[in-house]
């Protein structure tokens, strides 16, 4: 089973402002990898963001919410790790 990818247009900035060799990186880890089982290769958080995934690629997180009924991710934000918990 796969999952279908929803981008946020916040996430979408988030990658545009990205070099694209590295945007292209995470955004193949997404489709890749991620869709394939969110809720196992995610992290989910805590505290305030609780009910939210991360994803490591490299430096960078992906911060997701997952609809496992319909099967949906929602990519929220990509960030470099030092800065993406400052939203």
């Amino acid at each position: 089973m796969r999952y279908e990818v929803l981008w946020k247009k916040s996430a979408i900035g988030d990658l545009e402002k990205l070099d694209k060799k590295i945007a292209r990186r995470i955004t193949d880890k997404i489709l890749n990898h991620l869709t394939k089982d969110p809720l196992e290769l995610g992290v989910a958080l805590r505290g305030e963001f609780a009910g939210l995934y991360r994803y490591r690629v490299d430096k960078w997180r992906v911060i997701y919410s997952v609809a496992p009924k319909k099967e949906l991710i929602i990519i929220l934000r990509i960030e470099h790790r030092a800065t993406v918990y400052e939203f």
